[in-house]
């Protein structure tokens, strides 16, 4: 809400009709006042109302006072000066010196009829001033704490006591909540989180975002009280009848705390978490020109003015696809969206660095632990799939040693990962190197970057998360426990915002880019050239994926030696690392979109 300044425009007629104001103000002063010297009031009314439409408070305000004291008991003098008294205090608001300006305020205050007019104007200043304050305090904090909040609310309070019908107050107050139960949520604190929802809705009662956050909190407690699980999922139900929180319902309702729990063995198709993979949006219930649209937005297109819809989908199928295809449009529209648009809406989530992981279980047959002693004890992952490849064409000095075959060598690779996870992890070539998650480029020397963990590199304990906003904090807030849940929510966020988000973890996401060196293939029969590339390939998408380390077992596709005499692909060993892995809540999840 902007700071609103009733009193800069109270000033501004006043001076405006000075002609008319000076002639009743120094008539009156004449009347009230015969004994002094009518020139020297006059005087200083007239360098008083000069000095003001030049928004010199202090000259006019010291003038003006010495005008009253000259003629106290003159109200024009009086009113005049809380005019000035309120202009002043509006001006030391916005230099940052607010105990000055309320200061001001309440001088103005004390210079009017109480229930006048002039005096709702000088409180709705005041209020304006608190509502600032908890504002900037709100916006300024990445990581507030329950002291922050404790103050927002308290100013906001204030603000609502001056003017209790003001809806930006209402709706500042109830994202405060909604902020604090973000934080008591990450925490697993649902109990907490969930009272200061339900508080947060007493005061906007229609914020959509704040019942889905609840619903989300109730499926919280679901996990956490077995006893009254079926009392939570209700009241979640009953809050957001939308199909994913019936969806999540019934699975905790079906599974019980076992949820929580990965199953032994088995493929990803089969994880019962976090993880696993959703149906896509029902694009049945999306128009031609829906899907479009969203794929615009996706790829940062901005249609000409007046596009028609054929040409819009050309379009996208020459970024995504390299050239147009045929067909009937609505079946193109269809094809490309369930490409581009993926299967798996993860969740739109901040870095978490301060979530302390599980210890690696003893009996666990992985090799999570030196992933951990890369990724200094943190999960990176990414959140949706299919993931988005590009390609880039070689370039010297690689370009004498590339062939042809090399890049449909690479994509095989990629491919076992996707065969030996039952389709989970998914990917789509893309011709559009800005839409991609994961750009492969290709140099002469090849360098595994994890093949010790003393010389991986250091950003991720170096690595400081982006400032939260308030966009975050109320996605995250309603993605928390329903995974893609933002996608059944467009009003929350749009593509683009979630692209401009991505871009903020792109130091991170720079260790996910793929280099192939071809220096290896020199003496080497085709064959033998091509095997090793698919190998090369698998194993750095493995590192993508977010196995940020290497195996120490000769039998795991992660373990640093390459070979170019037999296929490599994942092992019982790596497919079990990077199951624990998607199985955990993340502290970096990499794709926002």
């Amino acid at each position: 809400m902007p700071f609103r300044n009733p009193y800069r425009r109270s000033l501004s007629l006043m001076t405006s009709s000075r002609q008319a104001m000076l002639a009743f103000s120094v008539s009156s002063l004449l009347l009230a006042a015969p004994a002094l010297s009518a020139e020297s009031v006059e005087a200083l009314v007239n360098r008083a109302n000069g000095a003001a439409e030049r928004q010199e408070y202090v000259t006019a305000i010291s003038l003006y006072e010495q005008a009253i004291q000259k003629a106290p008991k003159e109200p024009t003098l009086k009113k005049n000066l809380a005019v000035l008294y309120a202009n002043y205090g509006v001006e030391l608001h916005e230099q940052k010196k607010d105990p000055q300006a309320l200061s001001y305020l309440e001088k103005a205050l004390a210079l009017v009829p109480p229930g006048t007019r002039d005096a709702r104007n000088i409180l709705e200043a005041k209020a304006n001033i608190y509502f600032a304050q908890a504002v900037e305090l709100k916006d300024g904090s990445s990581n507030p704490t329950l002291a922050d909040f404790a103050k927002m609310k308290a100013l906001i309070t204030q603000a609502m006591a001056i003017n209790p019908q003001e809806l930006a107050f209402k709706k500042t107050m109830a994202g405060v909540y909604g902020d604090e139960a973000f934080q008591a949520a990450q925490q697993e604190q649902y109990e907490t989180s969930r009272s200061l929802l339900e508080t947060g809705l007493t005061f906007d009662p229609g914020n959509k975002m704040l019942k889905q956050s609840l619903a989300n909190v109730y499926l919280g407690l679901a996990k956490q009280d077995a006893t009254h699980r079926q009392d939570w999922v209700d009241k979640a139900v009953a809050t957001d009848s939308s199909p994913k929180v019936q969806q999540i319902g019934q699975q905790l309702l079906r599974a019980g705390v076992s949820a929580q729990t990965p199953a032994a063995g088995g493929g990803f198709a089969n994880t019962p978490n976090e993880a696993q993979a959703v149906a896509p949006r029902d694009i049945t219930k999306l128009s031609v020109a829906d899907m479009v649209s969203e794929m615009e937005r996706q790829l940062q297109l901005q249609p000409t003015q007046g596009e028609a819809l054929p040409d819009r989908i050309t379009a996208l199928e020459k970024q995504v696809l390299g050239k147009p295809q045929s067909g009937p449009l609505a079946v193109r529209a269809k094809t490309l969206y369930t490409n581009l648009m993926g299967s798996y809406d993860g969740t739109l989530a901040q870095s978490n660095l301060h979530l302390a992981q599980a210890p690696v279980s003893n009996t666990a047959n992985t090799y999570l632990a030196d992933i951990f002693k890369v990724t200094d004890g943190k999960i990176i992952r990414w959140g949706k799939f299919p993931l988005r490849v590009y390609i880039i064409p070689p370039t010297a000095p690689a370009l004498s040693l590339y062939k042809p075959e090399y890049k449909q060598a690479v994509l095989d690779g990629f491919t076992t990962w996707k065969s030996q996870t039952d389709g989970f992890i998914n990917f789509v070539e893309v011709k559009n190197q800005v839409a991609a998650d994961i750009v492969v480029s290709w140099t002469d020397q090849y360098v595994d970057r994890f093949a010790n963990p003393e010389d991986a590199p250091s950003v991720y304990r170096n690595y400081t998360p982006p400032k939260r906003t308030k966009l975050m904090t109320a996605v995250q807030m309603a993605s928390m426990f329903t995974p893609g849940y933002f996608g059944l929510a467009p009003q929350a966020v749009n593509a683009a915002m979630q692209y401009q988000m991505a871009k903020k973890f792109q130091v991170i996401q720079d260790e996910s880019k793929i280099t192939l060196g071809l220096n290896a293939t020199q003496n080497l029969l085709p064959e033998a050239a091509k095997l090793l590339i698919q190998n090369m390939a698998a194993k750095e998408f493995g590192h993508a994926l977010g196995l940020k380390g290497s195996s120490s077992e000769a039998g795991d596709l992660l373990y640093p030696a390459l070979r170019s005499d037999a296929l490599q692909v994942p092992s019982t060993r790596d497919i079990a690392t990077l199951r624990e892995i998607y199985n955990r809540p993340p502290n970096i999840l990499l794709n926002v979109h």
